[in-house]
């Protein structure tokens, strides 16, 4: 038996001599793409916040950074216990959680994805912004 592979792009043609014929099959191939990205949030210091991050055909492995440092890929976080990853592996959830958020929460997040077979890696990336509360600056000021 006989075959060859020839690849354009993202689909896959297969010749397979059968039977001394000649048999094509074209196999498109989906590639890994995100369906919700994350979108940059203000939020007030105490505040939960939820970045969202959806892929759709997803084939690489899943982790969220931190202004580039890597959180891991389960769904607890060292390091970081008010920040938790909320997925869905079969419908392609990967929200980051973040609880009680602090002004050290304030950061460029990125959720990425790494390459699989026949798949590159894909990035999204949002903004935290930790804003002062009214009673935060009270507070702030009243001490002087």
């Amino acid at each position: 038996m006989m075959f060859l592979v020839t690849k354009f792009c993202c689909f896959s043609i297969v010749v397979t001599a059968v039977c001394g014929r000649y048999v094509t099959s074209t196999d498109a191939e989906p590639q890994q793409t995100f369906r919700i990205t994350p979108n940059d949030i203000e939020a007030n210091q105490g505040d939960e916040v939820v970045l969202r991050c959806e892929i759709e055909h997803l084939a690489g492995r899943v982790q969220w950074t931190k202004d580039g440092f890597a959180l891991g890929f389960s769904n607890e976080i060292v390091g970081y216990p008010r920040f938790s990853l909320n997925q869905n592996h079969s419908d392609g959830v990967y929200n980051l959680r973040i609880t009680n958020t602090s002004y050290d929460d304030a950061a460029f997040y990125q959720c990425q994805v790494g390459p699989a077979k026949h798949n590159h890696p894909i990035r999204a990336q949002a903004k935290l912004t930790v804003l002062a509360t009214p009673k935060d600056l009270h507070a702030k000021y009243s001490r002087a």
